[in-house]
């Protein structure tokens, strides 16, 4: 009994009945703490298990509560467009003109030929750098004034300075004279790279033929199309006129408008026997309308009076064509009544109000007499914004006229006006008039 006594711990002194009595007490203690180990170890089952049920429970609400959610968050949303409703993009509240309409072609050479008459073609074109274009397409120039059969063409913007007119390299001076024609050119000395304009007339000779520069007399052995035995079967140019060529030959050609801004380039006047021409590229406003003021209130006005003046000096009509850096009606937009536009250069309220009265001082918008409805004929889109495939453009590119020449007895009457759409090269295209110059029979 001692041994198990120390085995245990316990005392081993003492009565026996007190040492048995010891050894009873310490089983029964061992048997509670057995009972309390067995509980202890299912007690940690059962709360293992609860805790699991309580996980799931957890994660049961979770997964309904995450279904809910969007519910939950539309409501929200709804809820908070009500207190702070959402603007949308109000739409467009303005025109969209992009589909082109079909100009019904108002003259032709059987028209002309039945009235004993000639027609003179003229090409306005705003290049936007001619030396690009040149160098992209060297003959680009030629083969335009050949297919269109053009008496004159008017170039604006050509940004070239007189060194470049001189230098052998770029070919310049001289540009179309393997093709017949004479030129006249006024560069800005204000700036480099900046405006300039310039012109092209078909030079005459004897009878009136075209004729070629250097050694070649006639411009038809340029264009000729031969038969196959080596004779022309045609000469463009060569053709008998029904007019006296010097009616389409200049008398005399200035640059000068009188004014500061001359020594930026900006006009070629010709003067012709039966009409002044003046080939003008008009001040932009500016991206931000900083020349605005000097447009409408000099410019406009100045070189309005200085037509009316060569108007009334010589007694015949006057024409100016070019970029005239206007979109004066709803139809020469693309987009008219957008809200930018109130701030942009060419549409503004005063640029139109200007143009306006310039037309009101005796004077017509010739393509818009004679086609008043047309829409989607515009002659720039901008480059930047890739407006050119979808028509999103600006008719900036004119011909006005005194509005005596609309009267059937004058002596030279616009016929057609129209755009070259298809000529590329510039972010403008070139605009054409016809005028009927009446030959000698029905003049008279």
């Amino acid at each position: 009994m001692k041994e198990e006594l120390r085995k245990r711990g316990l005392k081993v002194s003492g009565r026996k009945a007190e040492l048995v009595t010891l050894l009873e007490q310490d089983d029964l203690e061992m048997a509670r703490k057995s009972t309390r180990t067995r509980g202890s170890t299912a007690g940690d089952k059962n709360s293992t298990e609860d805790t699991t049920r309580q996980s799931a429970r957890k994660k049961l609400k979770t997964d309904t509560t995450t279904k809910a959610e969007p519910k939950a968050d539309a409501d929200s949303s709804s809820n908070a467009k009500k207190k702070s409703p959402t603007k949308k993009a109000a739409a467009a509240n303005h025109q969209r003109i992009t589909e082109i309409d079909e100009l019904p072609k108002l003259w032709n050479e059987e028209m002309a030929q039945a009235n004993g008459s000639y027609t003179f073609k003229i090409a306005s074109w705003n290049v936007a750098g001619l030396r690009a274009v040149v160098r992209k397409d060297p003959n680009s120039l030629a083969e335009l004034c050949d297919k269109h059969d053009l008496d004159m063409l008017c170039l604006q913007e050509h940004k070239l300075q007189e060194m470049h007119l001189e230098d052998p390299k770029l070919k310049l001076k001289g540009l179309l004279d393997e093709a017949g024609y004479d030129e006249y050119w006024t560069c800005s000395t204000a700036k480099k790279g900046y405006s300039g304009t310039c012109a092209f007339v078909r030079r005459r000779g004897e009878n009136g033929k075209t004729t070629k520069g250097g050694k070649q007399s006639s411009i038809g052995s340029f264009f000729a199309t031969k038969k196959k035995g080596g004779t022309e079967k045609k000469i463009k140019g060569s053709k008998t006129l029904p007019v006296n060529p010097e009616l389409l030959t200049p008398t005399k050609v200035s640059y000068s408008v009188g004014k500061e801004i001359d020594n930026e380039g900006r006009v070629v006047v010709l003067e012709f026997p039966w009409a002044t021409i003046a080939n003008v590229y008009v001040p932009n406003s500016g991206q931000k309308l900083e020349r605005l003021d000097y447009r409408t209130n000099e410019w406009d006005k100045f070189f309005l009076e200085f037509m009316q003046d060569k108007q009334s000096k010589r007694g015949l009509p006057v024409i100016w064509l070019g970029d005239l850096n206007i979109a004066y009606k709803a139809h020469d937009i693309w987009n008219d009544g957008a809200k930018h536009l109130a701030k942009q250069a060419g549409v503004t309220e005063q640029e139109r109000q200007s143009f306006s009265k310039q037309l009101e001082a005796g004077f017509v918008d010739i393509f818009r007499k004679l086609h008043p409805n047309a829409k989607g004929n515009y002659s720039y889109w901008s480059q930047r914004a890739g407006n050119r495939e979808p028509n999103k453009g600006l008719r900036l590119d004119y011909f006005v006229a005194s509005e005596d020449m609309f009267l059937e007895d004058s002596e030279v009457i616009p016929r057609d006006s129209y755009m070259i759409m298809d000529q590329h090269g510039s972010d403008h295209a070139p605009v054409v008039l016809e005028l009927e110059i009446k030959g000698r029979s029905s003049a008279n």
